[in-house]
C-alpha cells in the first residue's frame, strides 16, 4: 500500500482528496484538511520531492547565479527568495567566484530540468551563452545584460547619480569626486555620463583626476580618503583586484561591443578605455592601485602634507587612475560613492584623519540601506526590494503560466547629515 492509499485509509477520505490537501489546494474545507493533516502528522509522512516534480513537471526550485555574496547583494537576494516562496518556491544559491565553468553548471541544471527558472545576480559568461540556454527554462537578469533575449530588472543609474550630483550642486558644491565600482560596468558607464553631463550643461570642468574606480568595499572607501590625502593606501588595497571585484557582487556587464573592440585593440577585457596595456598590473589595478609619484610620497605621515584640508595634496601624493593629473593644493568639497559601504568608509575615514563633515567634505551614497539611515548618508533610493520582486515577475510567465504585474521603480534622493 502507497503511502498516500494508507492516509486516504486511516482518514477515511478520497486519494483525491489527499492530493489536493498535499498540493495546498484551497478545494478542501478547514475540517477535511485537519483531518488528513492529523494523519500525515501522526505518520511523520515526507512527500518525496522527485515524485513531486514528476507528477508537477516542475521541480518547483530556481537558480540565483552570483560571483559571491556581500552586504551588497544580500537585500536583492533575501527579497527574491521571500517572493519565490510566496509562489512555493524554494531558490538555490550558485556561487562561482568568476569561474566560467561552475557558473555554467547552474546552466545546464536548468538544462537538465534540475531547476524551473534562473536569476542571474552577475554573470561572467558571455550573453550569447547565456541566452542559449533560454530555450531550457525562463532566465531573467539584474545585472545589466546586452542581449535582448535575456530581461533584466537593472534600472538606468544615469537617473539615480543625476540626482546625487544635482543635489551638491544645488547646494553651490561643484568640487566633485567620484568613487565609481567596476570599471567595466554598464552602470559606471551610465553614472560618469551623468556626472560629465551636468557639469558641462553647467559650464563646469569635470574633474576626471578625481575618478576612483573599481571602488566596492568599506575599506576601499577608506583608501579613497587615504589617497586623495595622499597617504599610502591601507591593507585592501593589496587584495587581488579580481577578487575584491568578484566578491563585490556588483551587477554590471561590459558595454556593447567593448570586450570586442578591447580584443582588437590588443587590451585586456578589463581594460579601461584609453589605457595602455603591458605594464604588468591589471586594469583594476590601474584603477585602483595607481603607480606612487615617489617612493617618499608612500611613506610620508599625514603631517608632512599640513593635515587633511590645506596642503594634504600638494606633497607628492598618490595619484588615484586620473584622466589628467591633479591639480596640487586642492582637494574636493564632495565624494559620490558607488554603494553605501563605500561611502561608509569615506564617512569613518575622513573622520578619523580630520576631514570636516560636511563642513569641508559632503558625502553621497548610493541604494539607501539600513547602514545609510544608522550613519546618517545622505543616499540615493534604490528601490532593492521591487526589483527584486519584478524579477520574479519576469519569471512568472514560465512558472505559473501567467504574468505578474510588474511594480513601477523609480529612484529617489533622501538627504541627511553628511550634505
Amino acid at each position: 500500500m502507497s503511502n498516500l492509499e494508507e492516509i486516504a485509509k486511516l482518514s477515511g477520505f478520497s486519494k483525491a482528496t489527499v492530493s489536493r490537501v498535499l498540493n495546498k489546494s484551497r478545494h478542501v474545507s478547514p475540517e477535511t484538511r485537519e483531518k488528513i493533516l492529523r494523519v500525515i502528522r501522526e505518520m511523520d509522512y515526507v512527500p518525496n520531492r522527485n515524485a513531486v516534480s514528476l507528477s508537477k513537471g516542475r521541480t518547483m526550485q530556481l537558480g540565483m547565479i552570483t560571483s559571491g555574496i556581500t552586504e551588497v547583494i544580500l537585500p536583492f537576494m533575501t527579497s527574491f527568495v521571500e517572493v519565490a516562496a510566496e509562489y512555493g518556491f524554494q531558490t538555490i544559491i550558485y556561487t562561482s567566484d568568476s569561474d566560467r565553468s561552475r557558473e555554467l553548471l547552474a546552466f545546464e541544471d536548468l538544462k537538465q530540468k534540475r531547476v524551473d527558472g534562473l536569476l542571474i545576480l552577475t554573470c561572467v559568461n558571455d550573453s550569447a551563452v547565456v541566452s542559449s540556454y533560454g530555450k531550457y527554462g525562463p532566465i531573467v537578469s539584474w545585472q545589466r545584460m546586452d542581449h535582448p533575449d535575456i530581461p533584466s530588472v537593472a534600472m538606468d543609474q544615469y537617473d539615480g547619480y543625476k540626482l546625487a550630483v544635482e543635489h551638491l550642486l544645488s547646494l553651490g558644491v561643484t568640487k566633485i569626486a567620484n568613487a565609481f565600482g567596476r570599471p567595466s560596468s554598464l552602470n559606471t558607464h551610465r553614472r560618469i555620463q551623468a556626472y560629465e553631463d551636468l557639469m558641462s550643461a553647467r559650464g563646469l570642468a569635470a574633474r576626471r583626476d578625481w575618478y576612483f574606480k573599481a571602488v566596492y568595499h568599506l575599506e576601499d572607501g577608506q583608501t579613497v580618503v587615504r589617497r586623495l590625502l595622499g597617504l599610502p593606501a591601507g591593507p585592501s588595497a593589496a587584495q587581488s583586484p579580481a577578487r575584491r571585484e568578484a566578491f563585490a557582487g556588483e551587477p554590471g556587464m561590459l558595454a556593447a561591443g567593448e570586450a570586442e573592440g578591447l580584443a582588437r585593440s590588443g587590451a585586456s577585457a578589463g581594460s579601461l578605455p584609453g589605457e595602455a596595456a603591458g605594464d604588468g598590473r591589471s586594469a583594476d589595478e590601474r584603477a585602483f592601485r595607481p603607480r606612487l609619484e615617489s617612493p617618499e610620497a608612500e611613506a610620508a605621515p599625514a603631517e608632512a602634507f599640513g593635515g587633511p584640508h590645506e596642503d594634504a595634496v600638494s606633497g607628492g601624493p598618490v595619484r588615484p587612475y586620473a584622466d589628467e593629473a591633479p591639480e596640487p593644493g586642492e582637494l574636493p568639497q564632495a565624494i559620490v560613492c558607488a554603494n553605501d559601504y563605500v561611502a561608509a568608509g569615506v564617512l569613518s575615514e575622513a573622520r578619523r584623519l580630520g576631514w570636516d563633515v560636511p563642513g569641508k567634505l559632503r558625502i553621497v551614497s548610493f541604494d539607501n540601506m539600513q547602514i545609510a539611515e544608522t550613519l546618517g548618508l545622505t543616499s540615493v533610493q534604490n528601490p532593492i526590494r521591487d526589483q527584486a520582486y519584478n524579477a520574479f515577475a519576469l519569471l512568472s510567465p514560465g512558472l505559473l503560466g501567467r504574468q505578474i504585474a510588474l511594480k513601477p521603480l523609480t529612484f529617489g534622493l533622501v538627504k541627511r547629515e553628511t550634505t
